[in-house]
């Protein structure tokens, strides 16, 4: 079944089982009181209404404006309590006092929409409508198939749509096709971006134990697998990949980064230490391919991008590493022009 309804339905069963719960205890609860009657006035019936979520504009052209936030964008109201209204920016505050975390993850992302939306402008990236349109209703297709296989005939598509996401079909669609317009031109962006730098393809072990290192390092000498022992010895959650870091820079954030960027193809690092924090680790690392640099314009490589993009989906390190990078950048710049402004 799907994650998000499940969870739904769990939630509900939990909302059920709870109600449940009440009424047995008030059964149990021995004889009926005679009620009391309360000496203050009861509270006033308060209207309340939630306001259905906007809907999603028609999008005609998948411009890499599509990223940024609109210039005077309303401070819609989402709610109404009598005569009070609220709006979004006070939910946004009621949000970042309940769960920071969460609310400035929610910064976080508009801040990665407006790098990629500037890096699309300046190397002239666009995402073409009709693969935008194509991939959304490629996604489509894959959703209906799941709910028809978990629910069969019980639920409607257009009805599931409305349960989980609280759309219309059509508002959903429009959504989606601007999700996948989202996802392409970072998935343009940082492919491309990577492609023109020289980068190193190499496999990695890391563990807190340095013999298990160092003996891994001798079988690979002697014609083990490194992906193997990547898979067995590693700590790291990308031993699941036999440690395989997707082509990285010399400016990839990552701990074997200065290490693997020297290295040759076939070659074997020697055991090495890093530490982050408090946390003390070594790695070993196994060099793959070298890659070349390509000056090159996007138009020439769009293709092949894409063709990359559906064997190898953009993984959670790149954008990560992508963000790091270059946000890093764009506040380093915001400092040094602070420094240089005339005082």
């Amino acid at each position: 079944m799907d994650p998000h309804l499940q969870g739904i339905l769990s939630r509900r069963a939990e909302a059920l089982r709870l109600v449940a719960f009440v009424a047995l205890v008030a059964a149990c609860g021995g004889p009926k009181r005679q009620p009391v009657t309360p000496r203050a006035k009861p509270l006033p019936d308060v209207t309340q209404v939630v306001q259905p979520p906007q809907r999603p504009p028609s999008v005609s052209d998948y411009g890499p404006d599509i990223l940024l936030p609109a210039d005077s964008a309303p401070d819609a109201e989402v709610a109404r309590i009598g005569d009070t209204s609220l709006r979004q920016s006070q939910a946004f505050a009621r949000l970042l006092s309940a769960d920071p975390k969460l609310a400035l993850s929610a910064v976080d992302l508009l801040v990665f929409d407006v790098l990629i939306a500037r890096h699309a402008r300046e190397f002239e990236i666009r995402a073409p409508n009709e693969r935008v349109r194509a991939l959304a209703e490629e996604e489509e297709r894959k959703l209906r198939e799941q709910v028809d296989l978990e629910l069969g005939a019980k639920v409607s598509f257009q009805d599931y749509v409305w349960r989980i996401f609280g759309m219309r079909l059509e508002d959903w669609r429009r959504t989606a096709e601007l999700r996948t317009a989202q996802r392409l031109y970072q998935g343009y962006v940082i492919r491309y971006l990577a492609l023109r730098e020289d980068r190193v393809v190499v496999r990695y072990i890391a563990n807190k134990d340095e013999k298990a290192l160092f003996d891994a390092a001798e079988k690979v000498r002697q014609g083990a697998d490194f992906a193997t022992l990547a898979l067995r010895l590693s700590e790291d959650p990308l031993r699941r990949e036999g440690g395989l870091l997707p082509a990285f820079s010399a400016q990839f954030p990552h701990p074997v980064t200065k290490v693997g960027i020297s290295m040759q193809p076939g070659a074997l690092s020697d055991v090495f230490e890093h530490t982050v924090g408090d946390e003390r680790r070594f790695y070993l690392v196994y060099c793959l391919d070298r890659l070349p640099g390509r000056d090159i314009a996007f138009a020439d490589v769009q293709l092949e991008i894409d063709q990359d993009l559906e064997k190898r989906p953009l993984s959670p390190i790149e954008t990560n590493a992508y963000t790091l990078r270059w946000r890093g950048a764009l506040e380093a710049k915001s400092t040094d022009e602070k420094q240089d402004a005339p005082r």
